[in-house]
């Protein structure tokens, strides 16, 4: 019998491909977004893949802001790891310390 796949091996599959779209036409034409989605697993209920562009230069509305400050609260512990995966295969990695 064939194992279904959870919530986050589907968010791999077909959203993250789309999520890549998404981002790199909101870089391009300067578009500021939040995007939040709860994807739990057997070995962490909690899992969330959130992204946003927020940047001053997007002008993002306050409520944007709120928005992202409660999906991602400050952390003492650990830096904020970001993962870019781009339609032409490349990943970038960026850690955001402070």
């Amino acid at each position: 019998m064939d194992q279904q796949p959870n919530k986050e091996q589907i968010y791999d599959a077909q959203i993250n491909p789309l999520m890549a779209q998404i981002i790199e036409v909101c870089r391009q034409h300067q578009i500021a977004f939040v995007a939040a989605f709860s994807i739990p697993t057997a070995e962490d209920s909690d899992l969330q893949c959130t992204s946003a562009m927020l940047g001053s230069a997007l002008l993002p509305p306050a409520n944007f802001m709120r928005a992202w400050a409660h999906l991602r609260p400050a952390r003492s512990a650990g830096p904020l790891m970001l993962r870019e995966e781009r339609a032409d295969g490349s990943v970038t990695f960026t850690a955001i310390v402070g």
